[in-house]
């Protein structure tokens, strides 16, 4: 999917879920949403297409027309409510880039070209995706704006020149939110195991510490799903396929 032709704050993000109510007309949320956040942004519509950006990736709306609205629960409100933007954050990332096809080929040529301390051109990255998805405004859009993204999540830093960006950091991920970055990976393309070895090589995570997921895996061993060794290494087999299942159990048994 190409749709993330203008930037997002994992700020602006926490924002809005913070603003969500059950069963609320999407455009009340919208209303309060251009009042209480992003007012950094120059003008209303500037903060109406960021916003677009974060109800497609992080708000489930039922209904159509006037009628939109929001569901009685969504995971992302509830572990944004739950936890700290410090520690969501990593998966609001992990969202932007599952749910975007230019994202996720973006992300593969910084960290496949890239180590943390290099430079990097827009310019390079640009041709590059051209060369894959063809000149299209929306997609030159999305590059830059994935490439703001990633400075507002604190992943590249400006360079000495135009057009320039250093290869900062990755993030680490805490136990807590773990699961919904798995969430993120499932939900993009549902399957009933994950491959514990191939979840690392992901794009969805490629920005992120993956140190730690094993440990994270089993430590909601049963919980979420079941781990078991073969022949192709350890898999996770998810315990509720379907995906409303999935989403209550995660809102249910957060920690």
């Amino acid at each position: 999917m190409i749709g993330l032709d203008f930037p997002v704050k994992p700020e602006w993000v926490y924002d809005v879920l913070h603003l969500w109510q059950p069963n609320q007309p999407v455009s009340e949320l919208i209303n309060a949403a251009l009042s209480k956040t992003m007012q950094e942004l120059g003008g209303e519509k500037t903060r109406r297409n960021s916003l677009s950006i974060i109800l497609r990736n992080f708000v489930t709306i039922k209904g159509g027309g006037n009628s939109r609205h929001t569901v009685n629960q969504d995971v992302w409100v509830t572990f944004s409510q739950r936890y700290s933007v410090g520690m969501i954050f990593p998966a609001y990332l992990a969202q932007i880039i599952a749910q975007n096809d230019v994202a996720q080929d973006a992300t593969k040529y910084i960290t496949q070209r890239y180590s943390l301390g290099d430079t990097l051109h827009r310019a390079d990255l640009k041709r590059y995706i051209i060369g894959r998805y063809g000149e299209r405004k929306v997609v030159t859009n999305t590059v830059s704006a994935f490439l703001r993204t990633l400075q507002y999540f604190d992943i590249l830093t400006p360079g000495e020149k135009y057009g320039e960006y250093q290869f900062k950091q990755r993030h680490e991920v805490s136990e807590e939110v773990f699961p919904i970055i798995v969430w993120s990976v499932w939900n993009a393309k549902p399957q009933p195991s994950i491959n514990l070895q191939e979840f690392n090589q992901q794009p969805t995570v490629a920005f992120l510490e993956t140190d730690e997921f094993l440990n994270y895996w089993y430590g909601y061993q049963s919980v979420f799903w079941s781990i078991s060794e073969r022949l192709e290494g350890k898999q996770a087999t998810i315990k509720n396929m379907d995906e409303e299942s999935f989403q209550a159990e995660l809102i249910n048994k957060i920690k």
